[in-house]
């Protein structure tokens, strides 16, 4: 399993682009792996005929060895298969531990079931007990072809499957998000303040603009928050930072972390990939639309590249047109930065301006912050600027 990234610790074969015993070209697709930020297509590091060895579907360790070449179709089955296995069952003991409490277990031994992830998904949605399917993978795994037989002939008796309507497996996409979003939590001090703002005149002076690109759409909302961002993270600079180990850095350059949705194969398994916008304060307004929108395409779409995903230094995660208007959240920190901005709906409501009851479009605006690194003062000090920034947003605009 190659590293593909420095924070990569696993990586799942999504689909093997080549058939058990081909031969391959150097530099050919071997196979689809997808680790928790993108999927990559692989390529051969040399030619040889290749014998595959985990499953479709199966997550190991970064080094676990998942495949062997040889010279000739005769020599695969020479290949000391025992003892490749060995190796890759200590590359996914971690992963293995990990996991423990969720593997299926014989009741009668009490012994953990070797089962591949989607495997495991498929007998759960199913209903099928796993550990009464004889696996056929290596090592005597159980891989989705045993589940699938296993349901089969369940059927074929008339006997009920199952009445779940659905198990999502935290594995793959899902799963990082669970890892990420509960070591966030336990390892910073983290809170939030919420607020709103009045953003009825940069709603007008958005409306009256031109349409910024070709194909007639205007600024998005979210542009003027992320030029919002990079203003008050000039005048508040703490505001911009991670905590890696025992240190707070801070950095020169604004990297801003958009949340995005992505479509996973069922609307069970959708999720979240924070895209990064590098060096959005060299960016004038139209520049950083045009820039965040081709984000956003390439994230949803599947072509990112590493530097997409990584090295964001503050968030912007939004729910204006998904929550109800008004909504106030406490969304969590994407570690390790130490700041997220998290706009919401906005709603008209009565408001006292010069005295008078009026109705404005307030902004419901939630600032999350790690309190290792920023005190109640300068975080104070950064919304206020925010606020008022988007209540006069002339300076956004130029």
């Amino acid at each position: 399993m190659p590293k593909l990234a420095m924070a990569m610790n696993e990586g799942t074969v999504v689909e093997w682009l080549v058939a058990d015993g081909a031969f391959v070209e150097p530099a050919q697709p071997l196979a689809a792996i997808e680790t928790e930020k993108v999927a990559y297509d692989v390529e051969s590091p040399e030619a040889g005929y290749f014998k595959r060895l985990i499953a479709e579907g199966e997550t190991v360790d970064c080094d676990a060895i998942i495949g062997v070449f040889a010279d000739g179709p005769e020599e695969l089955s020479d290949v000391d298969l025992g003892k490749l296995q060995a190796s890759l069952d200590r590359g996914t003991e971690g992963d293995q531990q990990q996991h423990q409490a969720s593997e299926p277990q014989n009741a009668s031994s009490n012994q953990r079931i070797k089962i591949s992830p989607i495997a495991k998904k498929i007998a759960a949605e199913s209903g099928i007990d796993a550990a009464s399917i004889a696996g056929s993978g290596p090592g005597q795994r159980v891989v989705k072809r045993d589940v699938e037989a296993a349901i089969a002939a369940t059927r074929q008796a008339g006997l009920p499957v199952g009445a779940v309507l659905a198990r999502v497996n935290l594995s793959g996409l899902r799963g990082q998000i669970a890892q990420h979003m509960v070591q966030s939590l336990t390892e910073g001090a983290q809170l939030t303040a919420n607020w709103e703002s009045d953003v009825t005149e940069l709603l007008a002076r958005r409306a009256s603009m031109p349409a910024a690109n070709a194909d007639g759409r205007r600024i998005s909302v979210n542009s003027l928050l992320i030029r919002a961002l990079v203003e008050a993270v000039r005048q508040v600079p703490m505001a911009n930072a991670c905590i890696e180990a025992s240190d707070i850095v801070l950095y020169n350059s604004v990297n801003v972390g958009i949340a995005i949705s992505v479509e996973g194969e069922s609307e069970y398994d959708s999720g979240l990939k924070v895209g990064v916008l590098h060096e959005a304060d060299s960016y004038s307004l139209k520049e950083i639309d045009r820039q965040m929108k081709s984000l956003v395409e390439r994230v949803r779409g599947g072509t990112s590249e590493p530097g997409d995903l990584s090295g964001s230094t503050i968030t912007l995660s939004s729910t204006a047109g998904i929550g109800p208007p008004g909504l106030m959240s406490t969304p969590v920190l994407n570690s390790p930065n130490v700041a997220l901005l998290g706009p919401s709906t906005p709603i008209e409501r009565p408001v006292v301006v010069n005295g008078e009851i009026v109705v404005r479009t307030m902004l419901p605006l939630s600032f999350t912050f790690d309190h290792r690194a920023l005190d109640g003062e300068p975080a104070a000090r950064f919304m206020r600027v925010l606020h008022d920034l988007l209540e006069s947003p002339a300076v956004l605009f130029n």
